[in-house]
């Protein structure tokens, strides 16, 4: 009971990362104007990373009270991926990407580079919610 707890928590924080990719991204591109989707998405990305921190630690707990112990391994590793996104990523885009357009040199370099470790790290994390699933229901 307390690992298909986990699975179904593991399918909650899938459904969480597809439907900001699905849903909110393109929302706020094609609703907001770039001042208001800037400060949209400033507000919005540290939450989204600490909520599916959250999600992904309960897992982790559940995984762990059920010994499970590929979920848990899985599971701590996307709890720190997103730690990694809110608290070291996420305020270097935002600075980059001010000094950027402020015409400061090298910094849309840097920008690109920390988005494109973000979206990795984000990428990264779904992959492995995937691989839980497999793990799970094919031993």
């Amino acid at each position: 009971m307390l690992v298909e707890t986990g699975i179904l928590i593991n399918a909650l924080l899938l459904g969480v990362m597809i439907s900001f990719i699905v849903v909110t991204s393109p929302t706020v591109f094609k609703t907001l104007d770039e001042e208001h989707s800037k400060k949209f998405l400033r507000f919005i990305f540290p939450r989204l990373f600490n909520f599916c921190f959250l999600i992904s630690t309960l897992m982790f707990l559940f995984f762990a009270l059920a010994e499970f112990s590929f979920g848990m391994v899985v599971a701590i590793a996307i709890s720190i991926s997103f730690l990694i996104n809110t608290y070291f990523l996420t305020p270097r885009i935002n600075k980059m990407r001010d000094l950027m357009l402020t015409g400061h040199v090298g910094s849309e370099k840097q920008f690109k580079n920390l988005h494109f470790a973000s979206v990795l790290l984000y990428l990264a994390s779904m992959i492995s919610i995937v691989s839980i699933f497999v793990f799970y229901y094919t031993r």
